[in-house]
C-alpha cells in the first residue's frame, strides 16, 4: 500500500498539523505502507531533507511566506518535478491536511480520483495581526475551499468543531477523527508537595493564551497557593517578561524548550491552561493528559469530546478559570484525579492506531475501521 500526505510544513518545523502529519506517517509505515509527504520548505535545509525519521519520503516544495503565516509554493522546476511524480504515482490513500493552503490544492489536483480525505484542522481563519491582511486571508481561504471541495469528495475535521466550521464556506460534513499522541505514560503515584503547578504551553502570540494565563494567575488572591510556568517563544516574549516580573506570585518563563523537556514539565504539572481563542484539537492537551496532567480550557475545538469522560474543565472566561484554579489550589488531589481520568481516555481513543483507523475508514475501502 502507498499513501500520500499533504501538509503545510513537516517536522522539525513546529506545529500541530506538522505533528499530526508525522504521527499518521509513522503509524502507516509501522503497518507496512510506503508513505510520501509533500510539504512547503520555508526553513533552512528543509528542501534538502528527503527522508523522515521513520523512512517516509519527503518532498519539500520551494515556498515563500506571505503575511508571515501562509506558505506559497513558487513556480520552480523542482516543484514541477514533484507534482509530476505525484501525478504519475498510484496512491491507495491520500491525506490532504488543511487549514487552507495552496499546496493542499496543488496535491488534490495532482492525485485526481485517488482515495483522498480532506482533513480540516482549523476553527477560524488564519490571523495575521493586521485587519486588512486578515480580510484578504479570509477571502483567500474561501476561494481555496471552493476549489478544494470540487477536487476532494471526502471531508472531515480533526474535531467536531473543525468539521462544523467548514460549513460557513459551503463545505458540509459531520465526520471527525480526533488528534493523537504516540505514547501514554503510566499512572502517577500521587503528586509532589507544593503549590498548585499550572503550565501554559504554546506560541507567545496574540490570541494563543499566554498573556491571558499570566493575567489569570497574577490576578488570583494572595492566599491562593499557585505557581505558573509559561513555555514557548514568540513576539510577545518581552511583554510577558514584564508582566511576569510585576506579578505578586511566581511566574516562570522558560522560552522555547525541546520536546522532551516540555514533556518533563507536563509530567510534573497539576493543570495545563488553554486560553487560546481558537484551536482545531490542541495536541498539547493530549500530551498533557497522556502524562496525567488535568486541563482547564476555553471551549476550543476538540475539548468537548476529549473531556466528555472527565479529565478537566471547560470554562467560558477568565473569571470562571480563576474560580476553578482557586478550588484546585485548596484540593490539588482533584487535579490529580482528573488527570488520571484524562490519561485513560487518551489511552483508549487518542493514540495513533485508532485515529488512523478512523481516517482510513473514511475512504470506505476497508483499510481500517472505527475504534
Amino acid at each position: 500500500m502507498r499513501a500520500l500526505i499533504a501538509a503545510p510544513y513537516y517536522p522539525p518545523h513546529p506545529g500541530g498539523i506538522e505533528r499530526f502529519s508525522a504521527g499518521v506517517a509513522a503509524e502507516l509505515v509501522s503497518r507496512g505502507w510506503v508513505v510520501d509527504v509533500v510539504h512547503c520548505a520555508t526553513d533552512p535545509g528543509a528542501a534538502e531533507r528527503t527522508e523522515g525519521p521513520v523512512g517516509e519520503r519527503l518532498h519539500g516544495l520551494d515556498a515563500r511566506l506571505v503575511a508571515g503565516r501562509l506558505p506559497f509554493p513558487r513556480r520552480t522546476a523542482r516543484n514541477a518535478r514533484i507534482m509530476t511524480e505525484v501525478r504519475d504515482t498510484a496512491y491507495d490513500f491520500v491525506l490532504v491536511n488543511s487549514h487552507l493552503f495552496v499546496s493542499s490544492l496543488m496535491v488534490a489536483r495532482a492525485v485526481g480520483d485517488a482515495d483522498a480525505v480532506w482533513l480540516n484542522h482549523g476553527c477560524d481563519h488564519v490571523a495575521t495581526g493586521s485587519r486588512a491582511a486578515d480580510l484578504g486571508v479570509t477571502a483567500y481561504e474561501h476561494v481555496l475551499a471552493g476549489r478544494l471541495k470540487r477536487r476532494v469528495r471526502t471531508v472531515a475535521g480533526v474535531s467536531r468543531e473543525a468539521a462544523a466550521w467548514l460549513g460557513h464556506m459551503g463545505v458540509h460534513t459531520s465526520a471527525s477523527v480526533g488528534n493523537a499522541v504516540s505514547a501514554v505514560g503510566p499512572a502517577r503515584d500521587g503528586r509532589r508537595d507544593g503549590p498548585l503547578r499550572v503550565v501554559s504551553v504554546g506560541r507567545l502570540e496574540a490570541g494563543k493564551g499566554a498573556l491571558e494565563a499570566v493575567q489569570l494567575v497574577a490576578g488570583l488572591p494572595a492566599e491562593v497557593d499557585v505557581e505558573l510556568t509559561v513555555c514557548g517563544g514568540g513576539s510577545l516574549a518581552g511583554e510577558l517578561a514584564r508582566r511576569a516580573a510585576a506579578s505578586p506570585r511566581p511566574i516562570t518563563l522558560t522560552g522555547p524548550l525541546p520536546h522532551p523537556q516540555v514533556q518533563e514539565l507536563l509530567a510534573d504539572a497539576d493543570v495545563i491552561v488553554c486560553l487560546s481563542e481558537s484551536e482545531g484539537f490542541p495536541t498539547v492537551l493530549l500530551e498533557a493528559g497522556a502524562v496525567g496532567c488535568s486541563v482547564v480550557t476555553l471551549p476550543v475545538g476538540g475539548t468537548e469530546e476529549l473531556l466528555a469522560g472527565g479529565g478537566g474543565w471547560r470554562v467560558h472566561d477568565l473569571e470562571e478559570a480563576a474560580a476553578r484554579l482557586r478550588a484546585l489550589a485548596v484540593r490539588p488531589a482533584e487535579a490529580t484525579e482528573a488527570g488520571e481520568a484524562l490519561r485513560r481516555t487518551i489511552a483508549a481513543r487518542y493514540t495513533w492506531p485508532p485515529v488512523v483507523d478512523r481516517l482510513l475508514a473514511l475512504t470506505g475501502r476497508g483499510y481500517g475501521g472505527p475504534s
